[in-house]
């Protein structure tokens, strides 16, 4: 145990720590009045988040002394299993619906992302995968293209549900694996046009989303429609100014800016905390991109190098994509902020991901440790 606790790092761990507590205390904040209107007690979105955050942080611990070598020989079953569930997503009579997509599935009282569960599952096959074919990576049909396949079979089925925004978010993170495996510039030109092509494709071949990227261009061609979130969001990081309005004192969140504890919630720490508020986002997420990056530097072996570095671009890029959302800077893709918005499939995942992160470190750690120890007896 003493020798476990010499390789926990702490770091990371406080890191995430503090982050969950922050959202956990700012899903409250942002909650409570549309918990009280339609749930009849103000700690309602409060409770659940707290219940995923707890069930998120045993897997967590479990997930960070698993050897994440060991993920990667079961990646096979791994994803056949991820497959099926996005499959029965989208199954009628099984896959939940909300919001009008279907992107859940029910356990008893419990619903949960398959997509969710896809970011994780392709980052262990991209590791894994382009790790094994280092020595042949520039042969485009042996080396290269094959888990681009299975990769393309997931975001279709995942664009059927329909979800762009985290089909977007596991393209880029698998792609950062792909830029550091060692291909061809020349595919990855080719496969860079591609995915940019169709994802713009998709981005205009459904009403629901041309609005979005309308109401993106001008939210305020349609103040009370298509723009009202952006609108709403805008009036809220507007009102913040640089210290706020004080915790708890959103006007926004009072039934005036949809979603305002999932998606939106940013929107509301401006108001509430004002620049300061964002200071704080933006530090918590700058000090774990520069941990996982560290992580990602000292680590031995191509599997766990791009496995540390995808997680960390995914978690990163996530926030830049939420960030971006609610400032208008980017069209709306439904994606939330990690660790702080409500969602339990997502706060399960992402901390789940972060104890692959931990083991990584843990057996950097170790390594650093043993080598000290043959110097010193050297």
């Amino acid at each position: 145990m003493k020798n476990i606790m010499k390789r926990w790092d702490f770091g990371l761990f406080t890191l995430i720590l503090l982050m969950a507590l922050f959202g956990l205390m700012m899903v409250y904040s942002s909650s409570f009045p549309y918990a009280i209107l339609q749930h009849g007690e103000d700690n309602y979105f409060f409770n659940r988040q707290l219940i995923w955050i707890v069930v998120g942080f045993v897997i967590f611990f479990v997930v960070s002394f698993i050897p994440y070598q060991l993920l990667g020989k079961f990646i096979a079953p791994l994803i056949l299993l991820l497959i099926v569930l996005l499959g029965l997503v989208l199954v009628p009579g099984i896959g939940v619906e909300r919001n009008y997509s279907t992107r859940w599935l029910g356990v008893g009282p419990f619903v949960f992302q398959p997509s969710e569960i896809a970011k994780l599952i392709m980052l262990i096959y991209f590791a894994k995968a382009y790790s094994n074919k280092r020595n042949y990576i520039g042969e485009f049909s042996r080396g290269f293209l094959p888990p681009l396949l299975i990769l393309a079979f997931v975001f279709f089925l995942i664009i059927m549900q329909p979800d762009l925004g985290t089909g977007i978010s596991i393209i880029i993170a698998c792609g950062g694996v792909l830029l550091l495996s060692g291909a061809k510039w020349q595919h990855l030109g080719v496969l860079g046009g591609l995915a940019v092509s169709g994802v713009a494709m998709l981005a205009f071949s459904a009403d629901y989303r041309m609005d979005r990227m309308t109401s993106f261009v001008d939210p305020f061609a349609d103040p009370l429609g298509q723009g009202l979130q952006l609108v709403n969001s805008y009036i809220a990081i507007g009102t913040g100014g640089f210290t706020g309005e004080g915790l708890g004192n959103s006007i926004q969140k009072m039934g005036y800016l949809p979603e305002a504890h999932t998606d939106f919630i940013m929107a509301i720490i401006l108001e509430e905390l004002g620049i300061i508020g964002l200071i704080i986002v933006m530090g918590m997420f700058v000090t774990f991109l520069l941990k996982g990056f560290d992580i990602f530097k000292k680590t031995p072996n191509y599997f766990g190098k791009f496995l540390a570095f995808g997680i960390t671009i995914q978690i990163c890029f996530q926030a830049i994509l939420n960030l971006g959302s609610v400032s208008g800077l980017l069209p709306i893709t439904g994606i939330t902020l990690p660790l702080i918005s409500y969602g339990g499939s997502s706060m399960v995942i992402t901390l789940a991901g972060i104890g692959m992160l931990m083991n990584i470190s843990m057996q950097n750690n170790k390594a650093e440790q043993q080598n000290s120890e043959e110097k010193n007896s050297a």
